[in-house]
Parts: C-alpha cells; structure tokens; sequence
C-alpha cells in the first residue's frame, strides 16, 4: 500500500489535537557568498503563535540555509530531526499566458524533499506569488511534518503503555498498529532512548 502523507497529517492531527505544532518563518535576512557558493540565513521562528525567536543557518543556498537552520534548531527537542536529510528542491513560475506583461508578477510553486534514514522520500509543496516565500513555506511545511510525527510517536506510546496497564488488549492492538503507520516517517531509535530513560528515573 502507498504511503500516504495527507493521511498521516489527518492521523497526527486526530492523535495530537490542540498539541500539533504549527510552525511559520515570520521574517529573514540574507547574506550570499556567491564566490564561495555559501549562504547564512538569518530567519524569525514561531511556534504556534508564539513570539519568534531568532534561527540561524548556512548551507549552499537559501532553502539549504534554511533546512538547515531548522533542523539544528530543533534537534535538540526533536532528535528524530537528525535522521533526515534535505534531498532535493525544484521552483516553477505558473506563468499567466493571457498577459505576457504580467509574467513578472505569476505565482511560484516549490517542491522540498527530504528523505528519511529508510532512503523514503516526502514531498512537500507550497504556492505563493514570490519564489522566497513559496520555497520557505514548502521547507517550513516539511519540519513541521516531521516534528510533529515525532510527537505523535510519543503521545501513542504514552497511550499504548496506558492501556497495557489495563490490560486493554484490543486497544494495545490499535495504537500498536499506528505506531507501526507513524514509523514509516523516520528513525525514532534516539526518541526511544529518551523514554526509557525518563522511566528509569
């Protein structure tokens, strides 16, 4: 069966609720070394609707700059983070043909992939009328996914060990199976280790 990343968004918004993080860039600034081909971005972070805090990140261009920049600053809450990887990003200008005059001003639609430490690959795409802005909502759109995977792993597993204790065997049946859907994303092995470690204690 096709794995299915609208599903899965419906999956971890149903386990998740209100928890689900949103996350939205709220302003950057950008210094390119073209002769070098690096570039630091400088970028505004909220989460949910929280005040920004300020993100920085390199990479050879802005998106990889951006990925970056994300990752890092996530990793640290997220360490499922660093088991993915920026794979590609593609940029198409959805030119209006009726007015050729108006070609500066058409929409953009970006496309970020990432892949996962299976070699799986996750597309995420956004629409806006600026390049920029397309391509950092597309990449913003793609942490979201996988923090937010993340912590549905561990809301189900808070779940899953509940019901054990009650010995619920037909739920532990059903939320086994989710966790095994939300798996597909990427590795949770470091995810794993953090709750054995905050049972022991």
């Amino acid at each position: 069966m096709a794995f299915d990343q609208e599903k899965m968004v419906s999956l971890m918004r149903e386990i998740l609720q209100e928890d689900y993080l949103t996350l939205a860039v709220k302003a950057y600034s950008l210094e390119e070394d073209l002769s070098r081909g690096e570039c630091l971005m400088r970028f505004q972070l909220a989460q949910r609707e929280e005040n920004p805090v300020e993100v920085e990140g390199q990479g050879v261009g802005t998106i990889d700059a951006l990925f970056n920049g994300l990752r890092q600053h996530l990793a640290n809450d997220y360490p499922s983070l660093s088991s993915i990887a920026f794979s590609q990003f593609a940029i198409q200008g959805l030119l209006n043909s009726k007015d050729a005059r108006e070609s500066t001003k058409a929409w953009a639609e970006a496309t970020v992939g990432i892949v996962n430490s299976e070699g799986r690959e996750f597309v995420f795409q956004a629409r806006q009328p600026s390049v920029s802005r397309a391509g950092i909502e597309a990449t913003v759109k793609a942490a979201e996914y996988f923090v937010n995977s993340e912590r549905t792993y561990v809301r189900l597993h808070e779940i899953l060990e509940h019901y054990r204790g009650e010995g619920r065997t037909d739920l532990v049946e059903k939320y086994t199976d989710l966790m095994t859907q939300v798996v597909q994303n990427t590795s949770y092995s470091e995810v794993v280790e953090r709750i054995r470690a905050q049972l022991k204690s």
